[in-house]
């Protein structure tokens, strides 16, 4: 079971069976790539007990009380970020996901551990919920069947 280190420079590392994982699931796309990456590289209380990337400051004003929520590790973040724009550069056939695609995909990833369901319950053979499904069948015969499961992975 080697770890594969994502880039040099990071100390963030994933088990090779996860980077085989990621890859065949994610069908070219550097949005799905990156979903995986954060579930294997974030832990669900890191993601649910974080803010986010930090971007939205609205709990000052609110007055929020409970556990300060603290942004996502940015060392984690930022390598996450470059081996998705490295990746799908040197594999031209891979989706490029843009900036606002790439925290759109960190937040989703927030949201749904902060929901009490593991990051990787709304995966539903390699499809999102939100993205629309690339096979035959209502989407709300897919969305029961993966709510009522509730096995996760």
């Amino acid at each position: 079971q080697g770890s594969k280190q994502l880039l040099n420079n990071y100390p963030v590392y994933i088990t090779s069976k996860q980077w085989d994982e990621a890859v065949n699931s994610s069908k070219k796309d550097g949005r799905r790539l990156l979903r995986y990456l954060i579930r294997f590289v974030f832990t669900t209380d890191e993601l649910k007990y974080s803010c986010g990337l930090g971007k939205r400051k609205r709990s000052v004003q609110s007055g929020e009380t409970g556990p300060e929520r603290r942004p996502l590790d940015p060392v984690k973040v930022t390598c996450l970020r470059e081996f998705i724009r490295m990746h799908c550069t040197s594999n031209p056939d891979w989706w490029m996901p843009s900036e606002e695609q790439i925290n759109k995909v960190f937040s989703d990833a927030v949201g749904h551990a902060r929901q009490g369901r593991a990051v990787g319950t709304f995966l539903h053979n390699g499809n999102s919920y939100y993205e629309g499904t690339d096979h035959p069948g209502s989407q709300d015969e897919v969305f029961n069947r993966g709510i009522q499961d509730g096995s996760g992975d």
